[in-house]
């Protein structure tokens, strides 16, 4: 999921206007950045936790 976003990002770039990762505030594409390696992280833990 980080890497499709990275894909995107990097389109998204190239093609429009530049847009910088921003921390304070928070932009869109950080946003994204934060929920989709969050997306990753849980699908790993999930995937851990359902084996007994």
């Amino acid at each position: 999921m980080t890497l499709v976003w990275l894909v995107v990002w990097f389109i998204a770039d190239r093609i429009g206007g530049r847009e910088p990762l921003e921390l304070e505030p928070v932009n869109l594409w950080t946003g994204l950045l934060v929920l989709a390696i969050a997306l990753d992280l849980s699908a790993a833990h999930a995937g851990r936790g359902a084996r007994r």
